[in-house]
C-alpha cells in the first residue's frame, strides 16, 4: 500500500510539473530571446543567425537578440547553453564543431551536447575545394592524379587540427585516395592568404566564407563538396559529379535549447523557424550567400546529429586525428 501511495504521489507531482510547463509555454514568449552564436560578429555563421533571427522575431512577436560568444570552436557558447534555464529564452546556433567534433576530440568538455534539446534544422552549407592558381590542376581528377605523383603529396591548409576544414579535407582523402599533407593554421583567413600567395596547394572552406574570393576570381575553385551544385556558380561541379558519386560533405547549422526544454516551447520555436525558412524571400537571400535552407522538425535535427556523429567517429578513427 505504501509503494502504491508513493507512485500516486510521484505521478501527481509529475502531472503538476507538466501542467506548469504547459501554462508557461502558453504565454511564451513574453520577453526577448537570446540566441548564442559561438563565433565572432561578421562571420558567415553570425550573418546567417542574424538574418534568420530578424525574421523569426517578427513571427514570435518578441526580439531575438544575437549574442556572440566566440572561442574554442563553439564550445564556449555550448557551455553557456548547458547552464541556461530550460525556459526557451536562451537558444544556440549549433554546428558540427560544437555538437560533435569537439566532444569527440575533447572528451572532458564541460557539457554534453547529447542532452541539448533540438529545436530546428537551419541550413546546410557546401565546402569549396580550392587550389592555388598555378598548381596545374583544372579538375578534381587531375588534382588527385597530381597529388599521387608529387613526392610527399600536396599540401592542404585548414583552420587547425580538428577543425571542420581539417575533417572535410581528410574526408576527401579517404573518399578519393588523394595524397594531401595537412598544414594547420590558426583560422582559415591566414590559410586563404597563403593559398592566394601560392604557399599551399589546396584549401577547403565553407562556401559562404569564400564566396567573395570566388566571385572576384582570386582563387581557383574545382568543385563543391555537397550533394548538389551551388546556385551562385552552377558551372562548378560537385566532387560527386567529378568521378566520386558516393562523396558528399556538408557543414550545417541548427537551433538548440538547454536540456529539458518543455515540448510546447520547442514546438512554438520550431514553427517560427520553419515558417521563416520556407519564406521565398528569405530562401533567396540565404541561397545568394551560399546557405541552403533546411527546414525540418526537432526530430529531423536529432536524426541529423546522430547520423553525423557516426560519420565523424568513423572518419576520426580511420585518419587517427587527435589533439594530443
Amino acid at each position: 500500500m505504501r509503494k502504491t501511495g508513493i507512485r500516486i504521489a510521484a505521478s501527481l507531482v509529475l502531472g503538476v510539473l507538466a501542467a506548469a510547463g504547459t501554462a508557461r509555454a502558453a504565454g511564451y514568449p513574453d520577453k526577448p530571446i537570446k540566441l548564442i552564436v559561438g563565433f565572432a560578429p561578421g562571420g558567415a555563421s553570425d550573418t546567417l543567425a542574424r538574418t534568420v533571427a530578424q525574421q523569426v522575431s517578427g513571427k514570435l512577436g518578441q526580439q531575438i537578440i544575437v549574442e556572440n560568444q566566440a572561442g574554442a570552436g563553439g564550445s564556449l557558447a555550448a557551455r553557456t547553453l548547458a547552464r541556461a534555464d530550460a525556459d526557451g529564452y536562451t537558444i544556440m546556433l549549433g554546428s558540427p564543431g560544437s555538437m560533435i567534433i569537439n566532444p569527440l576530440l575533447q572528451p572532458n568538455l564541460a557539457y554534453d551536447p547529447r542532452q541539448f534539446t533540438p529545436i530546428s534544422p537551419l541550413a546546410r552549407i557546401s565546402y569549396a575545394l580550392m587550389v592555388r592558381q598555378n598548381l596545374g590542376a583544372d579538375s578534381v581528377s587531375r588534382l588527385v592524379e597530381l597529388s599521387k605523383s608529387t613526392p610527399h603529396g600536396l599540401t592542404v591548409g585548414s583552420a587547425g587540427i580538428g577543425s571542420n576544414t581539417h575533417l572535410v579535407a581528410m574526408s576527401f582523402v579517404v573518399g578519393t585516395g588523394a595524397q594531401l599533407r595537412h598544414i594547420p593554421y590558426k583560422g582559415t583567413a591566414p590559410a586563404m592568404t597563403d593559398l592566394i600567395a601560392g604557399n599551399i596547394d589546396v584549401l577547403f572552406d565553407s562556401v559562404p566564407v569564400v564566396l567573395p574570393q570566388i566571385q572576384s576570381g582570386k582563387i581557383r575553385i574545382l568543385a563543391v563538396t555537397g550533394s548538389s551544385r551551388e546556385a551562385s556558380f552552377p558551372e562548378v561541379p560537385t566532387v560527386a559529379d567529378s568521378g566520386w558519386p558516393a562523396f558528399s560533405a556538408n557543414n550545417w547549422f541548427g537551433i538548440f535549447a538547454p536540456p529539458n526544454t518543455p515540448d510546447p516551447v520547442v514546438r512554438k520555436l520550431n514553427a517560427a523557424f520553419t515558417a521563416t525558412l520556407e519564406d521565398e524571400a528569405v530562401r533567396q537571400q540565404l541561397q545568394a550567400s551560399g546557405n541552403r535552407p533546411a527546414p525540418g522538425t526537432p526530430e529531423d535535427l536529432a536524426k541529423l546529429v546522430e547520423t553525423e556523429r557516426r560519420g565523424y567517429e568513423e572518419l576520426i578513427s580511420k585518419t587517427k586525428i587527435s589533439l594530443q
